[in-house]
């Protein structure tokens, strides 16, 4: 905001931000004086009489005799003191000097102003009516009327630029009429202004804009201007995230930026109560399974590849994150190298993702409201199973129902089973099951927010829900939470509190799993009612021999009255404060409590069909799990800032943080219930065999470090990263307890060097660099503790406890060398914009858990072995097609990818006994040196021999054969895809706004679970279920066919080859929204309804997936179509 007074006609006018009366700002007023001089004025008389008077009211009383202009900030004022004055018919600067004499404020007289700031120790009292009439200078504050120390002042014209002062004062020489002045911040809106001669002054109040937010690295920590910072980071505003789809923000998320990568998950689909696997940049650990670590696995680690969150400043958790209210959001950055991640050190190798929310402005009560409704429509376009007809007659080729030539009773029973199943099949009965336990999901969200106060405080409180109802039958969330925001402000002093308390009870579909009923037959009718299919029917002995089985009825446990239901509550507060001790030092900190408890209990029913064929004792189960968490979390910061000789600028900070959690588990499972009975624990009739009546785990981290980080900026020309830290950690050995962490970063600003300055068509060209060492310590509190239990029985010497994991008292700290060469650019008016990494991630030592001999009495122990190395590239590219300012309209369009390669070093063979059991496993996993963590590990396949419809196989010698050796197995492909990234492309046209965003995904390979179980591997056993319908079309049935695919009689096993490995290319209709805003100032028909502002947007996600190939995706829960639609008010 700034405004301009008119000599000739003393108002303020409006020039893009709201104007009010300097006398109503004064805190926050910033003058810049243009006007003629004249020495005679200078020789005015000044009468002043006074007796403990403030030096604002003198001010104030030499203002009216003058004519003079009198520009202050009240923080200023507030250091001086009352004074005793009494002159007659003085001049001006002798009643100025004696007004000020023994103050801790001095003045500057420029042209007909009188401008109050700091004494400094280089400037005192100053006359400046030497100044050139077209030289220009002021102050420059924020909202809250804060002095803003390195704020840039460049003129447009000539490219010349100046910083202001610690006092927020600048001075900029040279200006013509018509001239531009550009003023910028770090966090803050540009403002141009335009100069004319018949002005007298003007003030400017930067304001915080989220688009602002691109040129802003905010780390959690403190901010950064991106275009001084050497780390490589991506900033994103709440709004965007919200323009990308409403579900929540990891979702939009990996839309925006293509190093944010969210595994597909082929099991669970779209399965509310799933969590992603995330990773940025790739692994830096063996593993990304929790259960797969053993012993390192309780209730504080988390997936050891999986960014470190940050939500206002504290850690968080990924399912906080992901329930977290988008409305929320102010921004958010994913920081990404080590200059940007070194800052939490230990924690910080898989990335850093900060998140800030909202903060309560200043102001009139406001209140913003949204409701969000989504429908959701199961995906099965990936299945391609067999209707009714084509199922039977697959059995029949495939022996099934006998070769006709035996007359012996089974045979007969099975000819008889066909005959019936076929007599349906001809009825016309032919059953989709994949519907039958889908539904159409309908989500409603609704969020409220209000805030308002005034310049020394400021409130605001919110609540929001959801209720989500997943595409499975019974499956859904809800999701709650409020919230209460405060802000105190008194001179140089901010505290902030902020209270959490937000929770969810999630529920699984009593349905089952989703591919219980891709199994089932077509042939069966959707009303049966039994425990299973076509009992009754036929003779027993039909389903004799080879292992044949009933069909069990999913849709008689579904009726059941068996439940599994999760909830949790979160209660949390935050409470910080920021003190700026002068213009150049601040003391800040923060302190977070933090209490999480829940449940999850999960009972099935005595009458379920699992439970056939058990005694009646041992019927039905009852697991209970009640899961607590307690942590504090507390820091404290020193920063100092400085801008000397306006080229030389220098930022010191100095942290601690330190931090504590515990976590416990207690828990038992129960059998043995009457039929009928609600789940209720007192109807048990025992705990389940072979189990403790309670189990209780319980888990004690603490972190404490010490941090320094610096960064210098010579002439917006270079500038230079460094940090180091310091971490302690009881999640390593006690040999190993604290372990230090680094970086350092440089960069070049090209376009400030004289060479480029006047080359109109380059806005912006930056180059950075920086290496660095992070960790990794998301792996659990249990490595290095050795963990007793007791034993439930006792003998001769009483009762006795037993290992049940063995920790290493000297393992070392996980570490990640990092090291990045980055390309920020933009051009043509900003019209082009881009940016390019390469980078590489060294991580050595990994942990691994190795097996030991039996016995050792425990079965895995954590060592350090080995690296992992991790090289790749990413680019992000935009440009505006158009760009009407004017017009209101820009028409932009985006491509952004990345690929890299990973691969092991360092094992020398000591995970040999790994491998084996890999191996004997038939995983397609292997731990060794040279080779990637993404390598699928298969024995190479020549295809089908065409005259035996047997599988040939390639051996390592070269040599064929049609005997499967798994020491034949080598490497056949990468799940890891060669490209992948996102092409988007939107639209504004005044208040419309379009948008649309495709992923691609090129070159990855997968392994083809339906061709590898649906197609093949078909035993006698599995013809009971329905297959995938090349299993009937494509596969070898006679002596001389060319297939890809074996016999169709054979049902013994397939082993895994080549075969069953694919090249998979695809495009995804990520996201796709249209919406329209309306804002009081463009519709003034709002004001008569109370509205400062309305949207409507419509949103459709992942509507279609586009592959080269066919593979069952979503096989316990599956994939699903959004609609979305979102109303937002302020009002």
């Amino acid at each position: 905001m700034y405004q301009i007074y008119n000599s000739k006609k003393p108002a303020f006018y409006k020039i893009r931000c709201k104007i009010l009366h300097v006398k109503r700002l004064a805190p926050l007023i910033l003058i810049v004086i243009f006007m003629q001089v004249s020495a005679n004025v200078f020789a005015q008389k000044i009468s002043l009489s006074g007796k403990g008077a403030t030096i604002k009211s003198m001010l104030n009383d030499i203002s009216r005799q003058s004519g003079y202009n009198v520009v202050y900030n009240e923080q200023v004022l507030k250091l001086t003191t009352p004074v005793n004055i009494q002159v007659n018919n003085a001049e001006l600067i002798d009643v100025l000097n004696k007004l000020f004499e023994g103050q801790p404020a001095g003045y500057v007289i420029y042209n007909r102003a009188i401008i109050v700031k700091p004494k400094t120790e280089k400037q005192d009292i100053q006359d400046l009516r030497s100044v050139p009439l077209n030289d220009a200078a002021g102050y420059v504050v924020d909202e809250q009327g804060k002095l803003i120390e390195g704020a840039s002042i460049s003129l447009k014209r000539t490219k010349k630029a100046v910083r202001t002062d610690e006092t927020g004062m600048f001075m900029i020489k040279g200006v013509m009429d018509n001239d531009v002045l550009i003023i910028s911040c770090i966090g803050y809106k540009t403002l141009e202004i335009t100069l004319f001669q018949s002005q007298v002054g003007f003030r400017v109040v930067l304001e915080i804009e989220e688009r602002s937010m691109k040129e802003v690295v905010i780390t959690g920590m403190y901010e950064r201007k991106k275009e001084s910072f050497s780390g490589s980071s991506a900033s994103f505003s709440g709004q965007q995230l919200r323009d990308v789809g409403n579900q929540n923000v990891i979702q939009s998320l990996k839309t925006l930026d293509p190093s944010f990568v969210v595994l597909d998950n082929a099991l669970n689909g779209s399965n509310p109560n799933a969590l992603g696997n995330i990773e940025v940049r790739g692994k830096t650990s063996v593993n990304s399974k929790r259960n797969d670590f053993g012993v390192l696995t309780d209730q504080i680690a988390s997936d050891p590849n999986q960014p470190l969150f940050i939500l206002d400043g504290f850690e968080a958790t990924l399912r906080q994150v992901t329930d977290l209210d988008m409305n929320r959001i102010a921004s958010l950055t994913i920081l990404k190298d080590a200059a940007s991640t070194a800052l939490y050190g230990s924690r910080s190798a898989n990335g850093v993702i900060v998140i800030e929310t909202i903060k309560p402005k200043a102001g009139a009560l406001t209140f913003n409201y949204s409701a969000n409704t989504t429908v959701d429509v199961a995906d099965l376009s990936s299945y391609n199973l067999m209707n009714a007809e084509q199922k039977l007659e697959f059995e029949r080729l495939a022996g099934r129902y006998g070769n006709g030539n035996s007359a012996s009773s089974g045979t007969l029973d099975a000819q008889r089973l066909y005959n019936e199943r076929l007599k349906r099949v001809k009825q016309g009965v032919n059953t989709y099951w994949l519907n039958v336990p889908l539904r159409t999901g309908f989500t409603q969200k609704h969020s409220i927010y209000t805030n308002g106060g005034s310049e020394s405080f400021q409130f605001g409180a919110g609540i929001d829900y959801q209720d989500i109802n997943g595409v499975m039958k019974g499956s859904g969330r809800k999701n709650w939470g409020g919230r209460a925001d405060m802000n105190y402000r008194t001179g140089n002093l901010n505290i902030s509190n902020r209270i959490y308390i937000n929770g969810f009870k999630s529920k699984e579909s009593p349905f089952g799993s989703f591919k219980d009923y891709a199994q089932l037959n077509p042939y069966y009718p959707k009303d049966y009612a039994d425990k299973y299919f076509e009992r009754g029917t036929v003779s027993a002995s039909a389903y004799e021999g080879g292992g044949i089985t009933e069909s069990r009825n999913p849709l008689y446990n579904a009726a059941l009255n068996s439940f599994n239901y999760k909830k949790q509550t979160n209660i949390q507060n935050n409470l910080a404060f920021n003190w700026d001790v002068n213009f150049a030092f601040r003391i800040s900190g923060g302190l977070q409590l933090s209490k999480i408890f829940g449940s999850r209990v999960d009972f099935v029913s005595p009458e379920n069909t699992k439970f056939d064929g058990l005694p009646a004792l041992q019927k039905g189960s009852y697991v209970k799990v009640d899961e607590e968490k307690l942590s504090y979390d507390g820091n404290l910061m020193l920063s100092y800032n400085k801008v000397f000789n306006e080229k030389h600028v220098v930022t010191v900070n100095l942290r601690g943080d330190i931090r504590n959690e515990e976590g416990s588990a207690t828990g038992f499972s129960a059998q043995g219930f009457p039929q009928g009975v609600p789940g209720n624990p007192v109807f048990a009739h025992s705990y389940q065999t072979n189990s403790k009546p309670i189990v209780e785990m319980s888990a004690t981290s603490r972190k404490l470090n010490g941090l320094i980080s610096t960064n210098y900026v010579y002439d917006n020309r270079y500038f230079v990263d460094a940090t180091l830290r310091r971490d302690g950690s009881t999640a390593f050995g006690t040999f190993n307890r604290y372990s230090t962490f680094w970086s350092v970063g440089a960069g070049w600003s090209l376009k400030n060097e004289a060479f480029l300055e006047n080359a109109d068509w380059l806005n912006m060209l930056t180059l950075r660099a920086n290496t660095g060492s992070t960790g990794n310590q998301q792996l659990g509190s249990f490595a290095s503790t050795t963990i007793y239990e007791l034993e439930n029985n006792t003998n001769l010497f009483g009762q006795s406890l037993y290992h049940s994991g063995l920790g290493n008292p000297g393992l070392k700290w996980q570490k990640t060398q990092q090291s990045n060469l980055g390309l920020d650019f933009s051009l043509l008016n900003n019209r082009l914009s881009g940016t390019f990494n390469g980078y590489e991630k060294f991580t050595d030592p990994l942990i691994v858990n190795i097996d030991l001999p039996g016995s050792n009495g425990v079965a895995n122990y954590p060592i350090n072995v080995g690296n992992l190395t991790v090289r790749g590239f990413e680019a992000s590219l935009r440009y505006a097609v158009i760009n009407n300012i004017a017009a209101r309209t820009l028409w932009t369009i985006g491509l952004t990818g990345q690929t890299y390669k990973s691969n092991y070093g360092g094992f020398d063979k000591r995970l040999e006994g790994l491998n084996e059991l890999q191996k004997k496993s038939r995983s397609i996993i292997r731990y060794r040196d040279g080779y990637s963590p993404d390598d699928i590990w298969a024995v190479p396949s020549l295809g089908i021999d065409p005259g035996t419809g047997e599988e040939m196989f390639l051996k390592k010698d070269g040599s064929h054969t049609f005997d499967y050796d798994p020491e034949d197995a080598r490497v056949v492909g990468s799940l890891r895809p060669k490209a992948e990234g996102i092409l988007s492309s939107s639209l504004r046209l005044k208040g419309l706004i379009l948008s649309v965003a495709l992923r691609y995904s090129l070159g990855a390979s997968i392994i083809n679970s339906a061709l590898y179980e649906k197609v093949e591997n078909i035993s006698l056993p599995s013809l009971a279920y329905n297959q995938d319908l090349r299993a009937l079309q494509d596969r070898w049935k006679q002596p001389g066919d060319r297939s890809q695919f074996k016999g169709i009689g054979l049902t013994s096993r397939t082993e895994m080859s080549s075969r069953f490995v694919q090249k998979e290319n695809v495009i995804t209709g990520e996201s796709f929204s249209a919406g329209y805003e309306f804002q009081s100032r463009t519709s003034p028909w709002l004001n008569r309804f109370g509205f400062r502002s309305l949207r409507f947007t419509a949103f459709m996600n992942n509507m279609f997936r586009i592959s080269n190939i066919t593979t069952e995706r979503g096989l316990d829960y599956p994939f699903a179509n959004s609609v979305s639609f979102s109303l937002n008010a302020s009002f």
